[in-house]
């Protein structure tokens, strides 16, 4: 059912709802009025007729008299020969004028009324004591009675009803007829928005917006149609970010297989070579076991860098807190310096250390990458390795440098390296490919910044920006 017939019916419903209550209103009120109307002229006439001048004329001559007739004679004691009227004389009847009903004489003051071959007649009977009017000692007392048809009446609301029920029809046809049309000039905006909306659907290009300020009028369309596009836009983000994390875990996965497949073949190689030759000397039995120690352990970490990548991809608002630097940097490095025998790390903060509003494990990823970085990718012994940590505050950012005297990043290399599975051409230890994207990771969950650039200690230096919270307080 569309909304231009569901309109229409309910205003078809409603205005026949109107009509008929309205009528039924209007068709008491009239026949109130026309039964008050017939009672008034009852009245006029009785009281015309009972007038003390009137009376005692008609009751003189025996007969119903004319103005001329009598004396005194004013509007107010005139009475309408068109009424029929009768006059008793102690319950017998002593006048009356034509088309009087044959009906019974009654002793009961007021109106009634009475029914006579099928037709309805409204009476007013009034009844006068003789010395009152005539002042004379004779005794008895005068009914005066007068009668007006309820024919009229019956037929006038009858004409009535015919006439409202033809124009109700009329007006209920009318009502639903306009409310039809102005339905479809009023819903013109909507079938625009509709055909707006199926060309973006039909074409699957949800880079098209609807126009709102110059084709539609109304302000309820251009707040749907905004809604629209708004909607439209969020899609058309969520379908790029989807194409985009499809495209990304297809050439993720591609090369998980290969990271996976490298140090595998490896470790089966080597295995299936202790295994065809057990008479291998044991030095170079012990050198095959090493190898296969090593692709075990980059097997690990690469698994490992994996978990913590999908962990920091799934991290949430509510597990940041309030993290201090100083002692976490101050951990980490010792603990990089005590795993791989050796290193000379010169960490500088300002006083006090800024505070992060961060992520305490992800922030232990991002300084844990950072420092393994410089251990794993040099050509340098722990002993000759060198790393520089500078921590220091600038406005509303906590600015972070780590310098090292390794081989550095080719200056071409500096963004690839940042992204997953990717090594720069000086990367003599083939790690994963994953150290600097988790780095990467973070700083983007930290809504932060991150640079590659040339140390001035011969090697690499990363420069990374978070927001802070609570500003140093400076002596």
């Amino acid at each position: 059912m569309s909304f231009r017939f569901l309109i229409t019916l309910l205003v078809f419903f409603v205005t026949t709802l109107i009509v008929i209550l309205s009528g039924a209103v209007i068709n008491q009120l009239t026949e109130e009025d026309l039964r008050k109307q017939i009672d008034a002229r009852l009245n006029w006439q009785v009281q015309a007729v009972s007038s003390e001048g009137s009376l005692a004329t008609i009751l003189k001559l025996r007969r119903f008299v004319q103005r001329s007739e009598v004396s005194n004679a004013s509007l107010e004691n005139l009475f309408d020969v068109q009424i029929p009227t009768r006059i008793f004389l102690n319950n017998d009847l002593l006048l009356y004028t034509d088309g009087f009903p044959q009906i019974l004489t009654t002793s009961n003051n007021g109106y009634s009324n009475v029914s006579v071959d099928g037709q309805e007649w409204r009476v007013l009977t009034k009844t006068i004591q003789i010395p009152v009017i005539l002042r004379t000692p004779t005794f008895g007392k005068i009914g005066i009675q007068a009668a007006v048809s309820r024919d009229f009446v019956n037929t006038t609301m009858q004409d009535f009803r015919r006439t409202f029920i033809s124009v109700g029809v009329i007006a209920i046809l009318l009502s639903a007829l306009v409310t039809w049309i102005l339905c479809g000039v009023l819903l013109k905006p909507l079938k625009r928005l509709q055909n707006y909306a199926e060309k973006i659907n039909d074409s699957s290009d949800l880079s098209i917006r609807i126009p709102v300020e110059h084709l539609y009028s109304l302000s309820e369309v251009k707040v749907l149609s905004r809604s629209l596009n708004s909607m439209i836009s969020r899609l058309d983000s969520s379908s790029t970010r989807t194409e985009k994390a499809l495209e990304t875990s297809r050439g993720f996965a591609s090369n998980l297989a290969h990271e996976l497949r490298t140090p595998l073949t490896s470790m089966k190689m080597n295995l299936e070579l202790l295994e065809k030759h057990g008479e291998i000397p044991t030095d170079e039995r012990r050198n095959i076991l090493n190898e296969i120690i090593i692709q075990q352990d980059r097997l690990f970490s690469t698994l490992e860098s994996l978990r913590l990548l999908a962990r920091g991809d799934l991290s949430e608002i509510n597990v940041f807190e309030e993290v201090d630097l100083a002692p976490l940097v101050n951990e980490l490095s010792a603990r990089q310096i005590s795993n791989h025998g050796g290193g000379n790390i010169d960490i500088q903060f300002p006083d006090p250390p800024p505070l992060i509003f961060g992520w305490r494990e992800g922030l232990t990823v991002l300084f844990n990458n950072l420092i393994q970085n410089s251990y794993v990718h040099s050509n340098l012994s722990p002993g000759q390795l060198k790393i520089a940590i500078d921590v220091s505050v600038e406005e509303n950012w906590a600015r972070i440098i780590v310098d090292d005297n390794g081989v550095g990043v080719e200056e071409h290399e500096r963004k690839m390296v940042l992204e997953r599975f990717k090594r720069g051409s000086n990367n003599y230890a083939q790690g994963s490919g994953l150290g600097l994207s988790l780095v990467t990771q973070q700083v983007e969950i930290h809504s932060g910044r991150i640079e590659i650039s040339e140390s001035s200690m011969g090697g690499a230096r990363i420069e990374i920006a978070l927001p802070i919270i609570i500003e140093p307080e400076l002596d």
